[in-house]
């Protein structure tokens, strides 16, 4: 039986932002392949376990919701945590997260990024990244995960088709429904977007337009 461990990667930030009431962020790079559910995720509905297993790859559990994902050295992780008042307004939330990755992309050189569906960053019609929300009083706890230069080729290995989808999705396989900043002419790696994305999106947190 595969076993499911907690996602803690970023825990010490929460805690960091309701201990100073700061907006704060972290972009990093995985460093393994790894498939993380949603709070909710059903591991049997939305996971091929059988080829997990065989790849010894594991498995987490993130506090936010959403669908499952596969993390691999060619993504970039951003996690948010923005002071916001209340617990309601999931996609006032939503919005505010991806307005901030999207403007910290551009000033990278990456323009064209858009919000689709509930919470995706796309390119055109294709999703460039998967985003979770977890929402707590005062605080909305963001993250997305950008495909820089993965390895597309774990998500039918790994993920089965999602239970939810959103509607500009229109019933397409993973293939057909992903892209990368690699497969869009990109120069970026993981890498070197990790750390000029930081340095933009720690400037807009800061501006008081945001």
């Amino acid at each position: 039986m595969t076993r499911i461990l907690p996602y803690e990667v970023e825990d010490d930030l929460v805690d960091e932002a309701r201990a100073t009431g700061r907006a704060l962020c972290r972009v990093y790079r995985p460093q393994e392949v790894a498939v993380v559910l949603g709070r909710g995720g059903d591991a049997e509905r939305e996971l091929h376990l059988d080829a997990i297993d065989a790849d010894h790859v594991p498995v987490y559990r993130r506090p936010g919701g959403g669908g499952a994902v596969v993390l691999d050295p060619g993504n970039v992780v951003v996690t948010l945590v923005l002071p916001m008042p209340g617990l309601g307004g999931i996609p006032v939330a939503f919005k505010a997260a991806s307005d901030l990755v999207i403007a910290a992309l551009a000033a990278c050189g990456v323009p064209g990024v858009v919000q689709r569906g509930v919470s995706d960053l796309a390119l055109g019609d294709r999703k460039l990244g998967g985003s979770c929300l977890r929402r707590e009083r005062g605080l909305a706890h963001y993250t997305t995960t950008l495909l820089v230069a993965p390895d597309l080729a774990l998500l039918d290995r790994y993920l089965q088709h999602p239970p939810r989808e959103p509607e500009y999705r229109a019933g397409r396989v993973h293939g057909d429904f992903v892209t990368s900043l690699a497969a869009a002419g990109s120069p970026y790696s993981a890498s070197s977007l990790t750390a000029d994305l930081y340095g933009k999106l720690h400037i807009l947190l800061i501006d008081p337009r945001f």
